[in-house]
Parts: C-alpha cells; structure tokens; sequence
C-alpha cells in the first residue's frame, strides 16, 4: 500500500523534509502526493520545483482529500497545534515538526483525538531515530551507564543569517 503524504505550508523546512524524502535509496512505497500553503501560489511553485502532482489552495481542502493519508505539518509554529487538530479530526495521520505544540494541554488535546481515532501522531524529531540515539538506549538497557539522575543537553546551530528569523 502507497503512503501518500501531504505537506502542510511551503516554507524551507517543508523542501527540507521533500528533500529528505524523495533522497532516501529505500523510501518503500511513500510518495509526496499533495502539496498546501496559506499562500496557493507558493503551493504551485512549491509543487513545480519537487514533481508534486496536486496543488490545494486551502490547509481544509487537504485535509478532508482522499488524496492524502499522512500530513507533514511544516508550518508556523504557532499553527501547529490547529493544523494537527484539522488533519487528525480529518482522518488522516500527522507528522508535525517541532515543537509540536506550544503547551502541554495542547498536545494531551491531540493525543487523546490521535488515540480515539487510532491514527499515528508524532513529533518530527530526526534526532529520536539517529545512531548515536539507539546507541545510548542500548547502554542505558543494558546498565553499562547507570541509572540516569540528571540529563542536560543542548543543540547548537549558527542562526544569525536564518531567513525565517529575519
């Protein structure tokens, strides 16, 4: 079975994860079917530049779509929690970048409707599936490093010349 995803807003993260998609040797049967944007003609160049067959011109028009079953939410963060809720409610599963909401009540909201319509919800965190991660999981399973008291960790990028933060 093909799983088609829609990508929810046309911003850099959006072509990132596309990007991500379309590069991997063995994506299997997924296909980036669809392609929304608050702005239909970002959408439309959106769509030209990765070989994306259809084109909403609403985020509402996607999501009750027979055309998708899979939303990648690449949008704003502030709308993430409302397009999370708009797809869910809409039958269809939900990627949703980070963060995923702005507070906790927001994700029990969207994890309580994922559980009671038996869909996938999740956070994109690329970092939960690396290496280094499963590594860790594997020591701290087999007692190499303990019991774990405290963890502190940070992630650190240049961010100074970020177009989105202009």
């Amino acid at each position: 079975m093909t799983v088609r995803w829609g990508i929810v807003s046309a911003g850099k993260i959006s072509n990132d994860f596309v990007n991500a998609v379309n590069s991997y040797p063995d994506k299997g049967d997924q296909v980036i079917a669809a392609v929304a944007a608050r702005d239909p003609t970002r959408a439309k160049e959106f769509a030209k530049l990765h070989n994306i067959p259809k084109v909403f011109n609403t985020y509402a028009d996607m999501a009750i779509s027979k055309d998708i079953d899979v939303a990648y939410i690449g949008a704003l963060n502030h709308d993430h929690y409302a397009l999370s809720k708009l797809f869910l409610e809409s039958g269809k599963h939900v990627l949703c970048e980070k963060p995923f909401c702005l507070n906790a009540k927001q994700v029990e909201s969207l994890v309580k409707i994922a559980k009671k319509e038996n869909l996938f919800l999740m956070e994109a965190l690329w970092s939960r599936f690396a290496p280094f991660y499963r590594n860790l999981e594997k020591q701290l399973e087999s007692g190499v490093i303990g019991r774990p008291q405290f963890v502190e960790a940070n992630l650190g990028a240049p961010i100074e010349n970020m177009e989105r933060l202009r």
